[in-house]
């Protein structure tokens, strides 16, 4: 298997993308791919939780109110039954001063005091039973209430409440599939260069593939070709082998795409990388070892289309479809030993 160096630009990118909104639940293509597979499903599967926990809640709240209304009629006889006790304690006390024969002014004038005091003390507590009674009430009434309200909207209208008790969860994943659309572009170049590590991978150890390869030049290079100056480059994917190194540019478009005139062609782009490519690779990687002299580094331009690709033969690079690749690059002469590559992968990487 072909050793793999570096994630993928486009799949950096869009990953950049996603959690600048505030996405971060995928780590590959193939989930992105998975999610707008499933999402669908995904949306039912929400809902669906949502219907079983909203009856695990029905079933619960009627249970609920049964023992809540079971509270509510033993506040109420405890209530009852402790005023009445208490009130036929004191009635009792009250009947003995009251049945006292005989007693002079002063145990009549005390005797009164005393069913004064009782009679106050009997208003006072049923008025301070009921108001504890009340207050307990009106918390179960009003718990009572709720529930009520909760069963009601159950059983009248449970797919608006379904909907509403989901709406966070449908709403994030509604926003999580309008980004993605959204980002259909990086994607789908996400996808393609992706498809293009995969076909590589095939190939055997002698191959060293650069993800995302990027040089930045302190001094920029001429380039006379276009009249410009080159501060940078980026490349798709540099694949180093006993060949030489292959630059390679993925581009999965459509059909449509491809034979538009308004896109701009990769093959500038490039002829532009090789030239500064070469330019650093003769500044700063010398091979030395082969008796005839200094030896030069092949590089070669391969575009690679994941499903169409424009008719007709360029100059300075190949167009080749995904599956064309790997026959391709095997096609030629080693011309490099298996040492030399690791140097200059080393230097590169």
């Amino acid at each position: 298997m072909a050793r793999i160096y570096g994630t993928i630009e486009s799949l950096k990118s869009l990953k950049s993308e996603l959690e600048g909104k505030g996405i971060s639940r995928f780590s590959s293509v193939k989930e992105i791919k998975d999610f707008l597979a499933n999402y669908k499903s995904e949306k039912q599967s929400i809902l669906d939780d949502t219907s079983a926990q909203l009856d695990a809640e029905y079933f619960k709240t009627c249970k609920s109110i049964e023992l809540k209304n079971k509270k509510k009629t033993e506040i109420n006889n405890f209530n009852e039954e402790s005023i009445s006790n208490k009130t036929n304690e004191i009635q009792r006390k009250i009947d003995v001063i009251k049945n006292k024969k005989g007693e002079n002014l002063f145990k009549k004038i005390v005797s009164s005091i005393k069913l004064y005091y009782l009679k106050k003390e009997s208003h006072r507590f049923q008025k301070k039973t009921t108001e504890l009674a009340n207050s307990a009430l009106k918390n179960i009434s009003r718990s009572i209430e709720k529930d009520e309200v909760f069963i009601k909207a159950y059983e009248t209208e449970k797919p608006s409440l379904i909907e509403k008790r989901a709406k966070p969860k449908t709403e994030k994943l509604e926003y999580t599939l309008s980004v993605i659309e959204n980002s259909r572009n990086l994607i789908s170049g996400a996808i393609g260069e992706n498809l293009v590590v995969k076909e590589i991978k095939k190939l055997s150890d002698d191959y060293v593939l650069i993800n995302d390869f990027n040089l930045n030049f302190s001094r920029p290079i001429f380039y006379k070709k276009h009249n410009q100056r080159i501060y940078s480059i980026q490349i798709d994917h540099l694949l180093i082998s006993k060949a030489g190194i292959f630059i390679i540019e993925t581009k999965n478009w459509s059909k449509s795409s491809v034979e538009s005139m308004s896109l701009r062609s990769p093959i500038e782009q490039i002829e532009r990388a090789n030239f500064a490519l070469y330019i650093y690779i003769s500044e700063n990687i010398t091979l030395n070892g082969h008796h005839w002299g200094e030896q030069q580094i092949p590089i070669r331009n391969l575009i690679v289309m994941i499903n169409n690709k424009p008719k007709g033969v360029f100059k300075y690079v190949k167009v080749k479809l995904l599956n064309e690749i790997n026959d391709y690059i095997k096609y030629f002469e080693p011309v490099l030993t298996e040492n030399q590559v690791n140097r200059i992968a080393n230097i590169l990487n």
